[in-house]
C-alpha cells in the first residue's frame, strides 16, 4: 500500500466508523463533565477533493475500468438470472443475458451496455450518488441463502470510470420504474433525469464514458479486444464489442457514367449487323467493385473457464486447447497438468501447466523482482498475473489460474489482504505441482494397470507373457525417455529447489538425475590384458609372476562380468539418488559424488581411481550449481554425500592391516613430504600419503573448510570475485603423493642426499602439474613455463641455463633484373616501358572502334 492510500484508507477511518477521540488523561469526573458540556459534529468533506482521492488513490492503471463495467454488468446479468429462477416473467420479452461495447471513435467515447436488472430512479441516487454504497452488496443481504456469486461488493468500482473518462452518463432501465439518466464529471454534483428517448433499452443498463485527452487508446477496437480477454475473458455471460470491417461488393454504375460510357460508343464509328442489335437488347447494366465499412457485433470471449467444470467431463484435449490459449502457444502441448481443488482454511480451484520447453529468458532476472505465470480471478474476473511470493523462484516456469470465491482482497481488488492466506495457497499449489512431478518420475504397477477398459483384456488375452513384458518395459522406458527430457529442461530449477526450498528439500532430490560412473573399469581391462602380453611374451621371469597372473586374469574376467551386467547403465544415462542407493555395495553408508567442468574430465580425474578400483559408483557433477544443491542436501534417506574431492575423504573398507601400512609408509617417505610441504608452504597446507591413486603420482585436493576445484573455478568467474592470493582468499590445498609411482620414490631419494636446485623445480612442476589435472588453474603460468623449459633442456641434453642466441643464416643475394629484351619462342621481343610520363586521352567509341 502507498502513502497515497494510507492517507485515504485513514480518513475513511475517520469519516465512516465514527470513532470519538478522548482524551485519556482525565479523570472519571473530568469525563463526565466533558461528556454533559460536549458537542457532536459530524465530518465535513469537500466532495470534489473527496472524489479525486478516491479515484487516484485506489488504483494504479487507468485500463482497470473496463474490467470494473464488466464485472458490475455481470453482476447485474447475475442478479436477473437469479430472480428469474423463481419469476420467469421477469425477463419479459429480453431473454438475452449478455454484455455488449461499443467504441465511438469520433466522440471518443466508449459504451458499455448490459441486460441485468437495471436500476430505478433511487438505485442511481443512492447507488451512484453515495460513495462505498454497494447495490451488489444490499443485494445479497436482501436474498441471504440465496447461492449466487457476486463480485462487486465495495461500492467504488463505478468511480473507476473517471480514471480515463471526463464525463460519465448512465441509462438505466428497471421493471419497476422508467427509465432515467445519470450524469456526472466526478466535481461536486452529478444529475438525474428521465430519458427523453423513453424506454430504449427494454431493461437493463447503459454506460457512457467520454474519454480524457490523454486516455483516447481506449477508443481503439484492439485495446479494448485486448483488456476484454485479459480481465473478462472466462466472463459467465457472453461479451460483444461492435467492430467494423471492410468489405468489397458489386454495385451497378452511376447513370452520369454510362451515359458517358454510351456516349464514347457513338464516337466510334461500328459496322453492325443484326447479332449486334440482339446484343445491344440484352445487354446487361454496367457494374463496379466498391469497399464499405460495415459494423457487426463480434463475440470476445469465446474461451470457458473450464477450471470450473469437474475434471471428469474434461477431455484432455480440452485441456490442451485451454493451454495453447492460456500460454499465447498454438504450436505446443503442455508436459503435464494437475487440476485440483483445495479446501480448507482456503477453497479454491486451480489448473497448472508444466510447459514442454523451458523459455529462454528463464535465468535472465532469477533473483530480481519475481513474478510468476499464474493469473489470480475471483468468480472468473481476472485480479493479478504478477504474483511475487504465490510460488517459489525455482517454479516460475509453471503456468494456470487460481479462482476462488473467498479471497479476501482491498477495495481495489488488485491485491491480496492477508499474507497467511497466501502462504496457505502457496503451501497447496507447490504440494501439487511436486506431486505431479514426483508421478512423472516413478514407474509402478499402478502405471502398467492405467489402460483403457476393455483394451487391457482384449490385448493381454492376444499376447503371451513375454510379449506382455515386452509392452510394459516399452511404456517404462517412454515414461522415463518423457521425465529425462523434462530433466534437460528443469533440472537446474529442480536443484535450486533443493538450495532455497527447506521444507520441500527430500522431495526434490527425489526427483533429482546425476550421470553415474560403471563403464570406466574398460581401462582397466586393456591395461590388463596389456600386462598379461607383457608378462608372458616379454619377461623372461615369468615364474615369478605366475600368482600373479592367475589373480589378474581372475579380476579381468569378473570386471567383464561386471562391466557387462552395467552395459546399459553408462555414463551417458541419467541416474537418481534411489538407483544408485539400490546399486550400492552392502554395508556402503555414504554416495560419492565429485563435481567438474564437464563430464570427460570428471571421468579422467585421478581423484577417484582408487573407488573406482574397489568398485564404487561415483556420481559425476557437470553443472555448475550441482555442488552446491549437494552441500545443501547434504544427505539423502540417511545416506551422507560425500565429496570425494575434498582431502578429509575418508577411504572405505579401511581395516587395521590398512592403516598399519598406511602408517608405516607416512614414516618412510616423512622427510619428502616434511620438505615438499616447507618448500609449497605458501600454498599448500600439507603433503600427505594417498590411499586412492593408483596411475598418477600426486592429486591436489582441497581442505575440508576450503573450496574445492569446482567452486573454486566457479568463484573467480564471477564478475566481482576478489582478486587476492588464492591460499587467502580459497584456502591452502592439501597434496596427496603415490607412494607406489617411481616419480615420487626418486624424489624422496634425491631429497634424502640432499636435494639440488634441479629436485626444487621438478617438485614444483609435478606440484604444478597435479592442480591442472585436479581441476585447479595454476597460480603463475609464466614461472610455471618457465621451469619447464629449463627441465626440458636438461632432459635434452642441454644445460638448464642455456643463453639463448640469435640462429645465423646465409642470405643468398638475388641476380640483378636484366635490362635485355624478353623474347618469345616465336621471336617476339618483349621490352619493358615506363609509362609513368605517358600522355592519356579519352576517345570515343568510335575511334575505339577504329583504333
Amino acid at each position: 500500500m502507498n502513502s497515497k492510500q494510507k492517507a485515504f484508507a485513514l480518513l475513511l477511518l475517520f469519516m465512516l466508523s465514527g470513532v470519538q477521540v478522548m482524551t485519556q488523561d482525565l479523570t472519571d469526573e473530568q469525563r463526565k463533565l466533558l461528556e454533559q458540556s460536549q458537542e457532536t459534529h459530524e465530518f465535513q468533506a469537500e466532495t470534489g477533493r473527496l472524489m479525486d482521492i478516491l479515484i487516484n488513490s485506489l488504483y494504479t492503471q487507468k485500463e482497470i475500468f473496463l474490467r470494473e463495467l464488466i464485472s458490475n454488468a455481470a453482476d447485474a446479468l447475475d442478479k436477473i438470472r437469479f430472480l428469474s429462477v423463481k419469476n420467469p416473467e421477469i425477463l419479459g420479452d429480453k431473454t438475452e443475458l449478455a454484455i455488449r461495447i461499443e467504441i465511438n471513435t469520433e466522440e471518443k467515447s466508449v459504451t458499455v451496455t448490459d441486460s441485468g436488472i437495471g436500476m430505478t430512479k433511487n438505485d442511481l441516487i443512492s447507488n451512484l450518488g453515495t460513495i462505498a454504497k454497494s447495490g451488489t452488496t444490499q443485494f445479497i443481504e436482501a436474498i441471504k441463502g440465496g447461492n449466487v456469486n457476486l463480485i462487486g461488493q465495495f461500492g467504488v468500482g463505478f468511480y473507476s470510470c473517471f480514471l480515463a473518462g471526463q464525463k460519465v452518463t448512465v441509462a438505466s432501465k428497471n421493471t419497476d420504474d422508467d427509465q432515467y439518466i445519470w450524469e456526472s464529471q466526478a466535481a461536486h454534483s452529478f444529475a438525474v433525469s428521465k430519458d427523453p428517448r423513453g424506454n430504449t433499452l427494454g431493461r437493463g443498463t447503459q454506460v457512457t464514458i467520454h474519454l480524457k485527452q490523454d486516455a483516447v487508446e481506449f477508443a481503439e477496437e484492439s485495446t479494448i479486444r485486448e483488456l476484454i480477454k485479459k480481465y473478462s475473458e472466462f466472463i459467465n455471460f457472453p461479451i460483444y464489442l461492435k467492430v467494423t470491417r471492410e468489405v468489397t461488393k458489386q454495385v451497378d454504375e452511376e447513370p452520369e457514367q454510362q451515359d458517358q460510357q454510351d456516349q464514347t460508343d457513338d464516337d466510334e464509328v461500328k459496322v453492325k449487323d443484326d447479332d449486334d442489335d440482339d446484343d445491344a437488347d440484352t445487354k446487361k447494366k454496367a457494374t463496379k467493385t466498391i469497399k464499405e465499412k460495415v459494423s457487426e457485433w463480434m463475440q470476445v470471449n469465446e474461451n470457458k473457464a473450464i477450471w470450473l467444470r469437474p475434471k471428469e467431463e474434461i477431455s484432455d484435449d480440452d485441456y490442451k486447447k485451454f493451454y495453447k490459449v492460456l500460454s499465447k502457444n498454438s504450436g505446443e502441448d503442455p508436459f503435464n497438468w494437475v487440476h485440483f481443488k483445495a479446501e480448507g482454511e482456503v477453497e479454491f480451484t486451480s489448473l497448472i501447466y508444466v510447459p514442454k520447453r523451458a523459455p529462454s529468458d528463464m535465468f535472465d532476472n532469477y533473483y530480481g523482482k519475481q513474478t510468476t505465470n499464474l493469473k489470480l480471478y475471483v468468480r472468473r474476473v481476472l485480479i493479478s498475473e504478477e504474483f511475487e511470493d504465490i510460488l517459489p523462484r525455482y517454479l516460475s516456469f509453471v503456468k494456470g489460474v487460481i479462482d476462488s470465491d473467498e479471497l479476501p482482497l482491498n477495495v481495489n481488488r488488485e491485491t491480496l489482504q492477508q499474507l497467511k492466506m497466501l502462504k496457505v495457497i502457496s503451501r497447496k499449489i507447490v504440494k501439487k505441482i511436486l506431486e505431479l512431478f514426483q508421478d512423472a518420475a516413478s514407474y509402478d504397477e499402478e502405471d502398467e494397470d492405467e489402460t483403457e477398459e476393455g483394451e487391457e483384456d482384449d490385448n493381454m488375452a492376444e499376447t503371451t507373457p513375454e510379449e506382455q513384458q515386452r509392452l510394459k518395459d516399452e511404456k517404462r522406458k517412454k515414461k522415463m525417455d518423457e521425465y529425462n527430457e523434462f530433466w534437460k529442461e528443469y533440472g537446474k530449477n529442480i536443484k535450486l529447489g533443493v538450495i532455497e526450498d527447506s521444507s520441500n528439500r527430500q522431495k526434490l532430490a527425489e526427483l533429482t538425475r546425476y550421470n553415474y560412473y560403471l563403464n570406466y573399469y574398460m581401462k582397466y581391462i586393456i591395461n590388463g590384458i596389456i600386462s598379461i602380453y607383457y608378462m608372458i611374451y616379454i619377461n623372461s621371469r615369468l615364474i615369478q609372476y605366475i600368482s600373479n597372473l592367475i589373480l589378474s586374469i581372475y579380476q579381468i574376467l569378473y570386471l567383464i562380468f561386471y562391466f557387462r551386467w552395467y552395459s546399459s547403465k553408462n555414463s551417458t544415462e541419467l541416474t537418481s539418488f534411489d538407483d544408485y542407493i539400490e546399486r550400492s555395495k552392502p554395508g556402503q553408508d555414504s554416495i560419492y559424488y565429485l563435481a567438474g567442468e564437464n563430464k570427460e574430465q570428471l571421468l579422467a580425474s585421478p581423484i577417484i581411481q582408487g573407488l573406482i578400483k574397489k568398485g564404487y559408483e561415483v556420481l559425476l557433477l557437470e553443472d555448475p550449481v550441482d555442488e552446491f544443491t549437494f552441500q545443501h542436501l547434504n544427505e539423502y534417506k540417511q545416506k551422507k554425500l560425500v565429496n570425494v574431492g575434498k582431502g578429509d575423504f575418508k577411504q572405505p573398507e579401511d581395516n587395521d592391516e590398512q592403516r598399519k601400512k598406511q602408517k608405516a609408509l607416512k614414516k618412510v617417505f616423512q622427510p619428502l613430504t616434511d620438505w615438499w610441504r616447507k618448500l609449497l608452504s605458501e600454498n599448500v597446507d600439507s603433503v600427505v600419503i594417498s590411499q586412492r591413486l593408483i596411475e598418477d603420482p600426486l592429486i591436489v585436493v582441497s581442505s575440508e573448510s576450503g573450496y574445492s576445484a569446482n567452486m573454486e573455478r566457479i568463484s573467480k568467474a564471477q564478475a566481482y570475485s576478489s582478486k587476492g592470493s588464492n591460499s587467502q582468499q580459497f584456502g591452502k590445498k592439501i597434496v596427496e603423493i603415490n607412494p607406489n609411482h617411481q616419480a615420487i620414490q626418486e624424489l624422496l631419494q634425491r631429497v634424502k642426499d640432499d636435494p639440488d636446485q634441479e629436485t626444487e623445480e621438478m617438485a614444483r612442476v609435478l606440484y604444478e602439474a597435479a592442480l591442472v589435472n585436479s581441476g585447479y588453474s595454476i597460480p603463475n603460468p609464466e614461472k610455471f613455463a618457465s621451469r619447464f623449459y629449463k627441465l626440458f633442456n636438461s632432459a635434452l641434453g642441454i644445460d638448464r641455463d642455456a643463453p639463448i642466441k640469435e640462429f645465423e643464416v646465409e642470405i643468398e643475394e638475388e641476380p640483378e633484373a636484366s635490362s635485355e629484351p624478353t623474347v618469345d619462342q616465336d621471336g617476339t621481343k618483349w621490352e619493358k616501358v615506363n609509362t609513368d610520363d605517358a600522355q592519356w586521352e579519352t576517345v570515343s567509341d568510335d575511334k575505339r572502334d577504329d583504333l
